[in-house]
């Protein structure tokens, strides 16, 4: 297979594609339903039933577009075709979620935020899954694929960052209309987002492959994206996404509602988001350096157990507290999130290659369909239906002084809840058995096999290793394999 080389300008093109999947859903995490609370009026429930109505859809586009994408037949190839097409849609489709709707109904707001929301979520899905599938299509070298995962991954920050502070800022500049500020912020984001494309549709490409018959029945789509859960490594590697990125999100969701009522500093927001999101990317270099050395495992439960303590210091902060100390507690917030966000995505090309033993077949596109599909039930499903019923249940009622019960209430939330999922995700994450040596022992037995040895002569620890990283009896593995 002819090679073309992966280039400075080429990681930069391909990294700006997480511009978008790393700020929009942030955005979205944060101020979304503090948006259809606070200015639209939407009770606490009924928000977020949106974000169930949208993760309801959710569960049928993704693996579908992932079936579809690796189907998918064009001058461009099947991933890239769809990053030219979604540019408009992009910036349309998160500018919408972010009008106002001038009605007092509920049912009314109901419907329309669902259905911009929903929207939303559909466009992302066309766009972001043929993006992360791509990486291992650019190039068959596990090193430039890290190289093309470590650039996504400084966008993908840069993003956050930016997502995580400017958005309020821009709100706050227009006091005496809310809405404008919201729409003003949307219209610069969705940009923000949808020009980026250009470049990555230009700056990648996908290599010659053989076209193989795929079974196109109408329970096929579902059946191939099931299949991925006989992956031992992969049922783990989930688990630990999702109670970290739960964790996440409740954080995140929470944080404007914490500052804004509880401190009672609403001033403070975007010094204390910049401090943990500043802090984040300077520690994702310390955590690949870590993974490379100690194991990806080690550095996420590492990351955790920093996230934890930061969790227990936000007990210390109240309305009194300086605010370089409330910026100080979100750092140290920020250096354990930092392997939460990065450490998951950093393990999927070795969870694909653990598939690829069992299958015999590199089926990236419907891991990165499930990843998807997986970060958006998490939002939709768990985080935000959990928030809005909970700030429901404590008493909480927009825009207004809020009790001391309701205080307490939003504290122990705020606090004890991400501390519990992140002590689940370190206990997931001590089963995780792909290490640095592990992995060197996988990889040379899957090139021994693709050219042509047998498994009659593998040794008995990488019999050992294979099985337990992909929960299979050694004799079942690569079935594509003809003995």
């Amino acid at each position: 297979m002819k090679q073309k080389e992966v280039k400075f300008r080429h990681l930069v093109f391909y990294g700006m594609g997480d511009i978008f999947g790393g700020g929009a859903f942030l955005i979205i995490g944060m101020l979304f339903l503090f948006f259809l609370t606070e200015v639209v009026g939407l009770s606490p429930g009924m928000a977020s039933l949106v974000f169930l109505i949208g993760k309801g859809w959710d569960a049928i586009s993704d693996p579908l577009m992932g079936y579809i994408s690796d189907r998918t037949k064009s001058p461009f190839g099947r991933r890239r075709v769809y990053f030219l097409a979604g540019i408009i849609p992009i910036a349309a489709s998160f500018i919408i979620m972010w009008l106002h709707l001038e009605t007092t109904s509920q049912w009314a707001l109901f419907a329309y935020y669902s259905f911009a929301y929903v929207l939303f979520s559909t466009v992302f899905t066309m766009v972001m899954i043929p993006f992360a599938a791509i990486n291992a299509e650019m190039s068959p070298d596990y090193k430039v694929r890290a190289r093309l995962s470590g650039a996504r991954i400084i966008f993908s920050g840069f993003a956050a960052l930016l997502g995580g502070t400017l958005p309020k800022i821009i709100i706050n500049n227009y006091p005496d209309s809310t809405p404008t500020g919201y729409i003003v912020m949307a219209v610069c984001f969705g940009l923000f987002f949808a020009l980026p494309f250009i470049g990555v549709f230009f700056g990648t490409w996908e290599l010659p492959r053989k076209e193989e018959e795929k079974s196109d029945s109408s329970l096929s789509v579902f059946r191939e994206f099931f299949s991925i859960m006989k992956n031992k490594s992969f049922r783990i590697h989930m688990g630990m996404y999702i109670f970290a990125y739960t964790a996440m999100d409740i954080l995140m969701a929470l944080f404007a509602y914490y500052i804004t009522y509880y401190i009672g500093r609403p001033g403070a927001y975007s010094i204390a988001m910049g401090a943990l999101l500043l802090t984040q990317i300077i520690m994702m270099p310390v955590y690949v350096t870590i993974g490379n050395r100690k194991g990806k495992g080690f550095a996420y439960k590492m990351g955790m157990g920093i996230w934890f303590t930061g969790m227990l210091l936000t007990l210390t902060l109240s309305s009194a507290s300086p605010l370089v100390w409330i910026a100080a507690v979100c750092a140290f917030i920020g250096m354990g999130t930092s392997a939460a966000v990065l450490i998951p995505w950093a393990i999927l090309p070795s969870v694909i290659d653990v598939d690829e033993l069992i299958t015999g077949e590199m089926r990236s596109g419907i891991y990165s369909g499930a990843m998807t599909l997986s970060r958006k039930l998490i939002q939709g499903l768990i985080a935000m239906p959990l928030i809005g019923v909970t700030l429901q249940a404590i008493g909480f009622v927009s825009n207004q002084t809020q009790g001391p019960e309701v205080l307490r209430g939003m504290q122990i939330f705020f606090t004890a809840g991400p501390c519990i999922l992140i002590l689940t995700g370190i206990i997931i994450g001590i089963k995780f058995k792909i290490t640095p040596e592990t992995h060197k022992i996988l990889s040379d037995e899957l090139s021994r096999l693709k050219e042509g040895g047998t498994k009659a002569d593998a040794t008995p620890e990488t019999i050992k290793i294979c099985e337990e990283l992909t929960g299979m009896p050694y004799e079942r593995l690569y079935s594509k394999q003809t003995e």
